[in-house]
């Protein structure tokens, strides 16, 4: 997906039409769709019902703000979309697993473009010259929002072959739910290793080239104009203070992030 502050970027806003088959995978059984946008045109879709376990309105509003700021800082990432969910769509679903989802996520649901022909990055899948670069890329992005939720259980991770492109961050921004928040987010602390070093690229990471002042240079583009229409393309519904928690953490990681790139070049050494 493009930059949301380029100026063509638009944010679709997805009817649902027909259900296929959900992900049993996934602790949200995220549902495979038919959906059509303002234009009349179809498409298939993955959505994430607001009422499944680990959603709600702000967990929505965490999967969109990480994607729009994966997007910024160039990671390849699912692109986006809204799907309003109708009351004749989720006559649909009776008698499937998740109707009680469904039933619970009337309106406005994040979801995504379906990506087909790419394959998840498994845990044991080594990584070639093609892809290192983004899952380099990818780490360091984790790490910067705060995101425990790729794991070798977990990936979360699709390939080509040659590029990798992330999904799912509802669990993102984990220092929202912290009683004691770090004062200096851009350093990590010991209580912050349990949940790095489980990240399931660390281990094939390690140890390897890495340009960190061209990644430095990419938290330059969460300026105020990012942030700004950010906040105007998440819907109403989905805002609260946490995204203005968020807001502040990540611009004071962007105020230091020369001290962020030396705890990430620990990590990563």
């Amino acid at each position: 997906m493009s930059k949301i502050t380029a100026g063509n970027y638009r944010l679709p806003i997805i009817e649902a039409l027909s259900p296929h088959e959900s992900f049993e995978s996934g602790a949200n059984k995220p549902l495979l769709l038919t959906g059509v946008d303002s234009n009349g045109n179809k498409g298939d879709y993955v959505v994430k019902f607001r009422g499944a376990p680990r959603m709600s309105n702000e967990a929505c509003m965490r999967e969109l703000l990480a994607v729009f700021i994966a997007a910024q800082m160039d990671i390849r990432v699912v692109s986006p979309v809204i799907v309003n969910i109708s009351q004749n769509f989720i006559e649909l679903l009776i008698g499937n697993d998740t109707w009680q989802y469904a039933n619970k996520s009337l309106g406005l649901n994040y979801g995504s473009e379906y990506i087909k022909r790419y394959s998840t990055v498994l845990p044991t899948q080594d990584l070639n010259n093609h892809q290192l670069p983004y899952a380099q890329a990818i780490f360091a992005f984790d790490l910067a929002i705060q995101n425990p939720d790729r794991t070798n259980e977990k990936p979360n991770m699709i390939t080509d072959g040659m590029e990798i492109v992330i999904y799912d961050h509802e669990l993102a921004f984990s220092f929202i739910h912290d009683i004691f928040p770090n004062p200096n987010p851009w350093e990590i602390r010991e209580a912050d290793l349990e949940w790095v070093n489980k990240h399931c690229l660390l281990s094939k990471i390690k140890g390897k080239e890495f340009d960190f002042v061209e990644f430095s240079q990419r938290f330059d583009n969460l300026d105020e104009n990012f942030w700004e229409t950010a906040k105007a393309l998440i819907p109403k519904e989905w805002l609260s203070n946490q995204f203005d928690r968020i807001k502040q953490l990540l611009t004071s990681i962007c105020n230091n992030k020369e001290a962020f790139i030396i705890e990430l070049k620990k990590l990563m050494s």
